[in-house]
Formats: C-alpha cells, structure tokens, sequence
C-alpha cells in the first residue's frame, strides 16, 4: 500500500479556489477504526461551511472529504474485514 494519497486540501477559508488536491500521507488505522480506499468522494453542506470560513475551531490546511464510497484496506475490526464495501 502507498503511504501517500491525494486529498482535497482546503488552504484557507474562501471560495472554491481555496481547494486544492494534494497529496498528503495516509492516515494511521487507529484501534477501532478501518480504512477505506475511497472510490468516490462528496463534499457536503458542512464542509461547503467549513471552507467558507464558518466553522471557528477548524484550522486550516484541513482534509474534507467526510462522505465517500470504496473498499475497507485496512481494519481492526474482525466485523469489517478487508475487501469490505463501504459507504461513509
């Protein structure tokens, strides 16, 4: 697996031109946690918000993407197993 992924980056508070795809480190699975190789990702009204600036405690550069469909890489959780089909 690739230590690395591409991420939709929100820089700064602002408009749509304050997102960017970057790549930035995968995650650490945590205990409890899975993580998913993501097929396909959506942006909601909260996130919408977040990146107009509307959300006091969220610093920035922040990863969104919070919605997203795809296959668990990596579980620690024997009721998820790997190869599973999620959406998020």
């Amino acid at each position: 697996m690739s230590t690395t992924m591409r991420a939709a980056v929100c820089v700064r508070a602002g408009g749509p031109e304050v997102l960017e795809i970057r790549e930035v480190p995968v995650p650490a699975v945590r205990k409890g946690w899975s993580l998913v190789r993501v097929r396909g990702a959506g942006l909601n009204r909260s996130e919408l918000r977040t990146r107009q600036g509307h959300s006091p405690h969220v610093t920035f550069p922040r990863v969104l993407g919070i919605e997203c469909a795809g296959t668990v890489a990596v579980s620690t959780d024997p009721l998820l197993p790997e190869g599973t089909t999620v959406a998020v």
